[in-house]
């Protein structure tokens, strides 16, 4: 079984989110990939106490997929283990470092709000860092990370240019926070001249792509903006953003 098939598999038993959009592997030795494939068959005959224990030897040995299983049961205290933010972060660590890009978003997501749990500081140099080992896998979540910290000179230098890069960036691989700011800015006419329509447009698009969660920011923005809008504008903004979809590969 292929460590894309197993994720999938083991994500659907413990109900976790074990995409790995953008990942490339490194391949592992023999002695991981073994200890692997007996986790994982540990894991299909029921013993999970097994397959912890083989997955924690493979990811020791440099096995990503096992290193990334690991992380998420630990940070959800699912699999027969016990919820450990220490533990999720060392295999988030081993993760990232084996090529895992949604392992370092969520690495730069610790590193930007620090754990007081396991005596880790806030730290934006690093968060930068993570954050755009994803955004170069091309990763719309860590590209939307990445113009957060641009906007904000965490880890580097306010750039609204660059910020702004990497918000399209994200916005292209149809992120919905990034589709959301975008129309805030444009409302505002915040680092970019104020347009409304495109404002509007992008708003909707937040709502079409976002999660129910997601969908909250958009829907707060457009309530704020609800008045700033003039006859026939919402028409265009809906026209705008059909216009995006259908040159962005249809809905």
């Amino acid at each position: 079984m292929t460590v894309r098939k197993s994720l999938a598999v083991l994500a659907a038993a413990f109900g976790l989110n074990l995409a790995v959009t953008g990942a490339v592997f490194a391949a592992p030795s023999p002695q991981a990939e073994a200890a692997y494939e007996r986790g994982v068959a540990a894991q299909r005959s029921g013993d999970m106490e097994a397959a912890v224990t083989e997955w924690q030897e493979a990811a020791v040995e440099g096995h990503v997929g096992a290193a990334w299983i690991l992380a998420n049961l630990y940070d959800k205290g699912v699999g027969g283990v016990s919820q450990s933010d220490a533990k999720t972060y060392d295999y988030l660590l081993l993760a990232a470092r084996g090529g895992q890009p949604a392992a370092a978003v969520r690495l730069g997501e610790i590193y930007l709000q620090g754990n007081e749990r396991i005596g880790l500081k806030r730290n934006y140099a690093q968060a930068l860092k993570s954050f755009e080992a994803g955004a170069l896998a091309q990763r719309g979540d860590a590209q939307y990370y990445v113009s957060v910290m641009h906007r904000n000179g965490w880890g580097t230098s306010v750039d609204r240019t660059e910020s702004l890069r990497w918000l399209l960036l994200s916005a292209n691989k149809r992120y919905a926070p990034a589709f959301a700011e975008l129309g805030r800015i444009h409302m505002e006419g915040e680092g970019v001249a104020q347009a409304r329509v495109d404002g509007w447009g992008y708003l909707l698009l937040a709502n079409r792509f976002g999660t129910p969660e997601q969908r909250a920011v958009p829907d707060e923005l457009m309530a704020k903006y609800e008045g700033w809008m003039k006859p026939g504008e919402k028409d265009k903004a809906r026209d705008m953003a059909d216009a995006w979809i259908a040159s962005h590969g249809g809905a």
